[in-house]
């Protein structure tokens, strides 16, 4: 489905789930990005009830996403948003995939650019002198962009995420998709099902070395990082994309952090590549030494859920591919894929296959 015909059928769908028959665009749906699971446009409506008022955020997912995941979604935002934490409220979901091509959500757009949209902003495209440039520049800036980030982390890990899983087991979904226990087991039955024999060392590398340590749940993003944390005028405006959410240690949502920026397949000249590594290990050791000041962390669960999230990312990638799909985000490609593979070995020792 094209792009002008979801503006005429999400009109057409809006209007009848909300009774309100002379709806019309104040601003018409316009492609903000395209995620590895859903297209995402911003728009707003004119005679809209209070609702669907105000600028909203269309998330339509990819045909292969069922609609658990949009139910979810809405039972996510829209409890943390009743604790007053900053996320955009659900305020329409769609689980037939005939209206849009595929099931969706209209949530509130919040207002802002993510964290990193600075660092963005000063290295940017152009001549490797300006971009090298860019990079010292950015050093300038990472402290005001770290203290917001582990801020606005430290506050969801402070919410008790026994109502959460419960509001999810009253929506109809099952608690456990959203634990740790429930994404090990995603993985495993993931290798299995799929013949993946050579993530079957780093599977069980991840049953042998898990924490032993009693730590307490909390709610983790799955990838809370600058250009997941929205900020205007220096100060947080929300947290998006919260496709990943689990309940498990705060460790997990550091280390899944650290993990996902350490091994993304960034595009920049190979001359600067080796400065943009080093730029990278200074953003995540101080990210992390800032979070430790403030609420005591496991050195050694933060490694460990880093290796976790490597096999997450390389299962998801893999399952896509033996599943015949197309081309499924940020990791799949060889830069992608072996990046996690080198992480993976670099903590653990165990090195994977991949064909």
């Amino acid at each position: 489905m094209d792009d002008s015909e979801v503006v005429t059928r999400l009109l057409r769908y809006l209007a009848s789930a909300f009774d309100c028959p002379d709806l019309a665009y104040a601003e018409a749906p316009a492609r903000i990005s395209g995620g590895r699971d859903a297209a995402i446009f911003g728009f707003a409506l004119q005679g809209a009830p209070e609702a669907i008022a105000g600028p909203l955020i269309l998330r339509l997912n990819r045909s292969r996403v069922g609609e658990d995941r949009v139910r979810l979604e809405a039972i996510v935002h829209n409890w943390l948003a009743a604790q007053r934490y900053t996320c955009p409220d659900v305020r329409a979901t769609g689980t037939d995939q005939s209206v849009l091509g595929g099931v969706f959500t209209v949530m509130t757009r919040l207002p802002g650019r993510p964290l990193a949209h600075e660092i963005e902003r000063i290295v940017g495209d152009g001549p490797f002198i300006a971009r090298a440039s860019g990079l010292l520049q950015a050093q300038g800036i990472l402290g005001d962009i770290i203290d917001a980030w582990v801020d606005a982390q430290i506050r969801l890990h402070s919410l008790d995420p026994g109502p959460l899983q419960a509001a999810v087991g009253a929506g109809g979904l099952d608690p456990a998709t959203i634990t740790f226990e429930g994404q090990l087991s995603w993985i495993v039955s993931t290798v299995e099902q799929f013949s993946l024999v050579g993530l079957k060392p780093a599977v069980d590398w991840l049953n042998t070395c898990r924490p032993s340590a009693a730590f307490s749940p909390t709610i983790c993003h799955g990838d809370f990082h600058p250009l997941n944390i929205l900020a205007q005028n220096g100060k947080v405006t929300g947290v998006i994309d919260w496709v990943n959410i689990v309940v498990a240690p705060a460790e997990m949502d550091v280390g899944s952090a650290i993990a996902n920026i350490a091994t993304a397949p960034f595009q920049v000249p190979r001359a600067l590549k080796f400065a943009l590594r080093i730029f990278i290990t200074r953003i995540l050791l101080r990210y992390q030494r800032t979070y430790a000041q403030r609420r005591a962390l496991d050195g050694d669960a933060v490694r460990y859920f880093q290796v976790f999230r490597c096999v997450y990312q390389l299962a998801a990638v893999l399952r896509s591919r033996a599943a015949g799909g197309h081309q499924s985000g940020t990791f799949d490609s060889a830069v992608g894929v072996n990046n996690l593979v080198r992480h993976i070995r670099a903590i653990s020792g165990v090195t994977v296959k991949v064909d």
